[in-house]
């Protein structure tokens, strides 16, 4: 079958039916519903259930793409403000040869299991008092397996341990007694040897806040950790790294106590202060040099590199925080005028002495994901969800892989009215780049969510497989990929 194909019978693929707490799946309406993407799921869990496929997934795809998001976002008429605060629920989509199925589950959080007892919205009140940063910890934004456990990761608390089979709740991960319920990002990188980086940071903790530092085994045995004092109380969602080094972009997003309730609303936007680098030497966590930037913002890295006396890493930069202080509504019309989206820049950062350099590049991208086999390495391929170029709509399709050595560019556009999602990738080959991309889109027209396999090396090809779920999921954040 062609593989465009695939997606130009994506209406016949529907199936009917659909779980208790989701949206049916339903004909095609007179325009999107893009509110679909931020439409609560009313139960606990979702039952597993069976995708129509077109085509035929890899064996090297034979597995389970693990995905996290915020999938509860209103209670007794009451929405969340802020997207980020939703309640985060798991999916779990499972590829084998006999098809793809799948299911979600909330992750029972302090913060879920009390709610859920009260019927209504009550963290940071008399009915609910805040515990600690738990007291928070919506777990919405990432997974990772470590130690035979599946890890939901927030970035404010605790790793929540998950069942990776059933995607029940175990409790936290508690690494140790001193690191109980201390933030844990939600962005752990891999080292050469199967161990891993991780930071978290505590802004409210001290004059200036602390960093703290991670470093653990594939197992999950903590090797060795550290808290250092940060000269602000700066925002960074995730981090880069290097053959040598650790690299934490502060944005000048800082800490105020007085402001709101949630986690997200403590935080203002103070761009004279620019922007704050820390590089950390991984031989010894407590060597850091501070370098500056302009002011801007970052949520996600791609690959970064040691050269010479400087490093270079490559960021989805933003100018300023706007999106951070959207509300749902404003992220359901999309596109918000006058605000520019995150450009895939090179950010410079010299060793010694002297200021960085932002290199801003001609694509506005997010989501973006490397082959990271070799960490550190100088690496070329970027495969992002890439911002639609119709800028008549209000959420755009497009993934892409950008080659910044080469300057090729492959896109591929799953059409109006459908948001792309994090698509991963998963290699199969010695080239980097040489693989598989696996990923999720929302159909906002036609009210169902599909999973599809692309050739990582021929995007713009097109899907070589594509699973219809017979219900539409709200939109999620990142995910994990376990073979087998």
């Amino acid at each position: 079958m062609d593989r465009r194909t695939l997606l130009q019978g994506m209406g016949a693929a529907l199936l009917t039916g659909c779980a208790s707490g989701l949206r049916p799946a339903a004909a095609p309406p007179a325009a999107p519903d893009w509110a679909l993407g931020w439409r609560s799921v009313t139960t606990d869990a979702l039952a597993p259930v069976e995708a129509r496929v077109a085509g035929r997934f890899p064996d090297a795809l034979h597995g389970t793409l693990y995905r996290n998001g915020p999938a509860r976002l209103e209670r007794a008429g009451q929405r969340v403000r802020h997207w980020f605060d939703g309640d985060g629920m798991v999916q779990a989509f499972r590829v084998s040869s006999r098809g793809v199925t799948h299911q979600g589950r909330f992750v029972s959080t302090y913060k879920f299991q009390n709610e859920e007892r009260l019927g209504h919205y009550a963290l940071g009140t008399a009915e609910l008092p805040a515990r600690g940063n738990d007291g928070y910890n919506t777990s919405n934004t990432s997974v990772l397996m470590v130690g035979g456990e599946l890890l939901a990761l927030w970035e404010g608390g605790s790793a929540y341990r998950l069942d990776p089979a059933t995607l029940e709740t175990r409790g936290t991960k508690d690494w140790s007694p001193e690191l109980t319920g201390v933030p844990f990002s939600a962005h752990p990188l891999p080292e050469r040897d199967g161990s891993s980086w991780n930071f978290g940071l505590a802004p409210y903790a001290g004059e200036t806040g602390l960093m703290l530092l991670y470093h653990f085994s594939a197992d999950g045995r903590m090797l060795q950790s550290a808290s250092l004092p940060m000269p602000m109380p700066g925002y960074a969602h995730a981090f880069a790294q290097t053959e040598r080094h650790l690299i934490v972009v502060l944005a000048p997003l800082l800490w105020d106590e007085a402001r709101g309730v949630t986690w997200f609303d403590k935080e203002a936007w103070q761009p004279a202060l620019g922007t704050t680098v820390l590089v950390v030497d991984k031989a010894d966590l407590t060597r850091v040099v501070r370098r500056e930037l302009p002011a801007g913002f970052v949520f996600h890295f791609g690959h970064a590199w040691e050269d010479g006396d400087r490093l270079r890493a490559y960021a989805c930069w933003y100018e300023d925080s706007h999106f951070m202080h959207l509300t749902v509504d404003q992220d359901i019309q999309g596109r918000v005028k006058g605000l520019s989206p995150a450009r895939l820049a090179q950010l410079e950062i010299p060793l010694g002495a002297g200021e960085g350099r932002i290199l801003r590049g001609p694509h506005g991208a997010e989501f973006p994901v490397v082959d990271a086999r070799v960490p550190g390495r100088r690496g070329s391929a970027h495969f992002v969800v890439l911002e639609s170029e119709d800028t008549a709509l209000p959420h755009g399709g497009v993934i892409a892989r950008i080659d910044v050595e080469r300057g090729r560019v492959q896109r591929f556009d799953y059409g109006p009215g459908i948001i792309a999602e994090e698509h991963l990738f998963v290699p199969s080959g010695p080239r980097e780049g040489q693989g598989w991309l696996l990923g999720t889109s929302l159909d906002c027209t036609r009210g169902h969510t599909r999973l599809a396999a692309f050739d990582a090396e021929h995007l713009d090809d097109g899907p070589v497989a594509l699973a219809t779920l017979p219900r539409a999921l709200p939109l999620g954040f990142h995910g994990t990929f376990l073979k087998g």
